[in-house]
């Protein structure tokens, strides 16, 4: 039996793209079962050790390879000379293998998601000093450029303005822009500081303004209200092929001949987005009441109408025109989709599922559902894990 290869793993699982990563690599061991691992001990374990000490620690474990975040003194790992893979916090290491994502391929997705739902007016939220956000925004203005249109930007300089004070920035330039807007931010964390500064300034999300994130971190995007739409980028067979790469390279010299690069993206549609981008005002607090009560509750179309200002018949003249669609159609729509999102995304059971939306019992809400769809649920979230599992493959 060969001797198993040991990978120190120094990645911040706080957060959702590192986790992904650590499935990665934990799944290809899991196949081969080819390494020991090391990770760094809680914290309130080893409550003295500073970031030097740490890496004192890998070191003295004598690792055969290294899969790295931009940790504090990563230039001391560099020189051991083992095989080491990075996967960078602010830009690439020319000279070393990196995991890396493709920036601009996923900015041009967003725009590309919010053009095709009718926006005209767009904004980017980014990081000055990450090279992985200023390829986000330039996909994401290139895009949007074609399309005849411009890109309002706040770009936030972590060396000269404290986290903590962002939002009231944020919210001082929410009011400049012109509504509805449609708004890529970097990341997940900054999703989350623009919702609180658009509450700060009474503006209504998503009608608007229109957010999309980046990560899919379930945590964040779940728990905020309104929900969170987010990029996902199928961050884990990257981890994966790290992994491989890894084995490859201690095992026969082959080192990689280029970066592992994450190129697969889709766009998990939450609240923050699950709107029409329409000039009515009207129309659009009759979407805003949809979109933030139909989830997760059995609402008619006369309680979209008290909404509102107007008549039945008149709010529903300008559904069609503006939406092409009636109010019931839309209220089917934001529950036939949160119904997916908890097939595809939760172990939820369909009883658990129709107690979440307010239906009866589960028997209404697979009618419901097949009218919609032609699938039951259980038919539904089948079909999208074989596809799941075929995407990966």
């Amino acid at each position: 039996m060969k001797n198993k290869l040991k990978i120190a793993i120094l990645l911040d699982v706080s957060r959702a793209y590192d986790r992904a990563l650590l499935t990665g690599l934990t799944g290809y061991n899991k196949i081969h079962d080819r390494f020991v691992f090391f990770s760094y001990s809680p914290k309130y374990i080893h409550t003295g050790d500073d970031a030097d000490a740490l890496i004192q620690r890998v070191i003295a474990w004598r690792p055969d390879g290294i899969f790295a975040r931009e940790v504090v003194n990563l230039q001391a790992l560099l020189e051991l000379g083992i095989p080491l893979i990075v996967a960078p916090h602010t830009s690439l290491y020319p000279a070393q293998i990196n995991v890396w994502g493709d920036g601009m391929a996923m900015g041009r997705e967003v725009a590309e998601y919010f053009i095709s739902r009718g926006h005209k007016r767009f904004a980017f939220l980014g990081f000055k000093h990450f090279q992985w956000s200023l390829e986000r925004q330039r996909g994401f203005t290139g895009r949007v450029g074609e399309a005849g249109a411009s890109v309002e930007t706040f770009i936030f300089d972590n060396t000269n303005l404290l986290w903590e004070h962002l939002p009231e920035k944020l919210a001082v330039w929410l009011n400049t822009l012109k509504r509805p807007c449609a708004v890529f931010s970097a990341t997940d964390e900054l999703s989350l500081l623009l919702l609180e500064a658009a509450r700060e300034t009474g503006a209504k999300v998503p009608d608007d303004f229109s957010i999309i994130g980046a990560d899919n971190d379930t945590m964040i995007c779940e728990t905020a209200s309104p929900t969170l739409s987010s990029v996902d980028q199928h961050v884990a067979p990257a981890g994966f092929d790290a992994a491989a790469a890894l084995a490859g390279w201690i095992e026969r010299g082959d080192r990689p001949a280029g970066n592992i690069m994450v190129n697969s993206y889709s766009i998990v549609t939450r609240n923050s987005t699950n709107t029409l981008a329409v000039d009515d005002e009207q129309v659009r607090t009759a979407l805003h009441y949809i979109t933030t009560t139909a989830p997760s509750e059995d609402i008619a179309v006369k309680d979209v109408v008290n909404a509102t200002s107007l008549s039945r018949r008149i709010l529903e003249k300008r559904f069609q025109l503006m939406l092409k669609s009636s109010i019931l159609d839309e209220i089917k729509k934001v529950r036939i989709a949160r119904i997916k999102f908890l097939l595809e995304q939760s172990e939820l059971t369909v009883q658990q599922i129709a107690y979440e939306l307010n239906f009866r019992n589960d028997g209404n809400i697979t009618r419901y559902f097949r009218q919609s769809t032609g699938l039951s649920p259980l038919e539904y979230r089948s079909r999208s894990k074989q596809a799941t599992r075929q995407t990966r493959g």
